[in-house]
C-alpha cells in the first residue's frame, strides 16, 4: 500500500538542477511511482510553451498544473482539462492601480497562448522583465491600452526595490490573486504575478483530485518558493528544497537542494 496517493512537485528550483535537469536519481523515483500507482503531478510556475522546454512529452509525470494553476494538463493526452482568466474589467482594473504606482509589467494571453504577451516596461528597473520577455521573441508587443483582450491568463509585475508594496496591491487587489515569486531569470528579483482569483497551485490540485474522482487523497508536496506555499500548506506531507528562502525553511520540512535529489529524499522521509 502507498504512503500516499499524490506527490506535487515545483519544477524550477525544486526538480530541476541549476542546469534545468532532471537527476537521474529523482526520475527513476518518478518512473517507480507511477509503475506503484501514485500520481504524479507536476505543480509549476511556468507555461506550457516554457514547460515544453525543460520537459518531454514522455516524462515520467501524469497531470501538470501550469502557469502556477491557472491550467490543468492531462500529461499522457496532452489534453487541456481547465483554465482559469481574467476578464476584461478586472485587465482594466488591475492596469490602472499598476500604472498608479508606476510598475512595469507584461499582461499575458490566455491559455494555451500565454506565451505571448503584451509588454509595459517604461519605468526604471526593467531589466529583469525585458531579459524575460526577450525569451518570448517574437510573441512580444507593446500593450495597446485602446484594445485591451477580451480575457487574459495573467500579469506579471516587476516590483524590485517596491517588494514592501506586495501587501499594498494585494488589499487595493483583492478582487483578483496576487502570488509573490522569485523571478527564474535572475533568482533575486520579486515579481508579483495577478490572476484570477481561483488561481493557485492547490486549488489546480483540489480541482485535479474532483475531476478524476479521487477523495481525501493523501498527498506529499515539495517545493521552493513562495508559489508553493498554499500548495504546502494543503498536503499531508510539506518539503521544502535546501534552496528555498529561509521563512520556508523555518515552516516546513527540508530536503537537500535542487542538485542533490530532494524529491528522492522527500519520498525516503515518508517511506520510512
Amino acid at each position: 500500500m502507498n504512503v500516499v496517493d499524490v506527490v506535487a512537485f515545483d519544477i524550477d528550483g525544486t526538480l530541476l538542477n541549476d542546469n534545468r535537469r532532471v537527476s537521474e536519481t529523482d526520475y527513476r523515483l518518478l518512473e517507480k511511482l507511477g509503475q506503484n500507482g501514485v500520481l504524479r503531478v507536476a505543480a509549476t510556475g511556468r507555461n506550457l510553451f516554457s514547460l515544453n522546454r525543460v520537459l518531454t512529452p514522455d516524462f515520467p509525470m501524469d497531470y501538470a498544473i501550469f502557469s502556477s494553476g491557472a491550467g490543468i494538463m492531462n500529461w499522457k493526452t496532452k489534453e487541456i482539462l481547465h483554465t482559469e482568466h481574467l476578464t476584461k474589467n478586472e485587465i482594466k482594473r488591475i492596469i490602472k492601480i499598476l500604472d498608479s504606482f508606476e510598475l512595469n509589467y507584461s499582461l499575458h494571453q490566455c491559455i494555451p497562448n500565454n506565451h505571448h504577451l503584451y509588454l509595459h516596461a517604461p519605468h526604471p528597473q526593467a531589466h529583469d522583465l525585458l531579459n524575460y520577455s526577450a525569451a518570448y521573441q517574437p510573441y512580444v508587443e507593446p500593450i495597446n491600452f485602446d484594445k485591451l483582450p477580451e480575457q487574459a491568463t495573467q500579469f506579471i509585475v516587476i516590483l524590485n526595490s517596491h517588494v514592501s508594496l506586495f501587501n499594498t496591491l494585494t488589499i487595493k487587489m483583492n478582487f483578483v490573486k496576487t502570488i509573490l515569486t522569485t523571478s527564474p531569470i535572475d533568482k533575486k528579483t520579486m515579481w508579483l504575478e495577478v490572476f484570477n482569483q481561483r488561481v493557485s497551485k492547490a486549488n489546480g490540485l483540489k480541482w485535479l483530485c474532483t475531476y478524476i474522482n479521487m477523495k481525501n487523497p493523501k498527498i506529499m508536496a515539495i517545493g521552493n518558493d513562495y508559489n508553493d506555499e498554499e500548495l504546502l500548506h494543503h498536503s499531508n506531507y510539506s518539503f521544502v528544497v535546501a534552496n528555498a528562502p529561509a521563512d520556508l525553511k523555518n515552516k516546513f520540512s527540508v530536503v537537500a537542494n535542487n542538485n542533490n535529489n530532494g524529491l528522492s529524499e522527500a519520498w525516503n522521509i515518508i517511506s520510512i
